[in-house]
């Protein structure tokens, strides 16, 4: 038992020494995240298709420190977004069935956040880009009343989710005048006129979280 006693202190020493290197390293990817989530909202502001945006920066394993900061939510909403954009101006290296996919990777992203976004600000606005993926589709689609009424729809949620979310309101009083009748087709001036919200196409609102 006396060589047990006598490593004890040792041990212990050792243990709080790999603790304090832990918390140390907790702290430098806490600073790390909200950098990373800054810069990558400046980037995404001046270049939509910024490569490797909001990628982890955490030097500990499984990076906890996303989880306490609680992340996961802002970080799916800034992707989604940027998958918006990335289908709505048809940014693809891979021809249309990569773009196909990205359409499709986008609006699963959307719907996420319009159900289950943690505030009704990120709903408002997944709901009113689902809206405008939905009446952009193109203009030769044979479903295009169906795809009218889903759209007004989506644009009804954003503004009941979020009332002062302006652009949804356009958004929905432009398509309610196309939908009257004798408006029998959406030609492409009117498609051009939606919204999506940031004087410059999508925004992400803030610099970090």
């Amino acid at each position: 038992m006396k060589p047990v006693r006598r490593a004890l202190p040792l041990i212990v020493a050792v243990v709080l020494l790999g603790l304090a290197t832990v918390c140390a390293l907790f702290a430098v990817d806490v600073r790390a995240w909200q950098g990373t989530m800054t810069q990558s909202d400046m980037h995404f502001r001046a270049q939509r298709s910024h490569p490797g945006l909001w990628r982890s920066p955490a030097v500990l394993p499984g990076d906890p420190a996303r989880s306490v900061l609680g992340l996961d939510d802002a970080l799916s909403y800034r992707q989604a977004l940027q998958l918006f954009w990335f289908s709505n101006v048809g940014s693809s290296t891979g021809g249309q069935a990569d773009l196909a996919a990205t359409r499709v990777a986008a609006e699963t992203e959307l719907q996420t956040l319009m159900t289950a976004g943690a505030t009704a600000e990120e709903r408002s606005h997944a709901a009113n880009l689902l809206g405008v993926m939905t009446v952009t589709a193109p203009a030769n689609s044979p479903t295009q009343k169906e795809e009218i009424k889903t759209a007004i729809g989506y644009f009804q949620q954003a503004v009941i989710a979020d009332p002062r979310n302006y652009d949804a309101k356009l958004n929905l009083e432009l398509l309610l005048r196309v939908a009257r009748p004798g408006k029998s087709k959406l030609d492409q001036d009117a498609r051009g006129g939606f919204g999506f919200g940031g004087s410059n196409g999508v925004g992400v609102k803030g610099g970090g979280f």
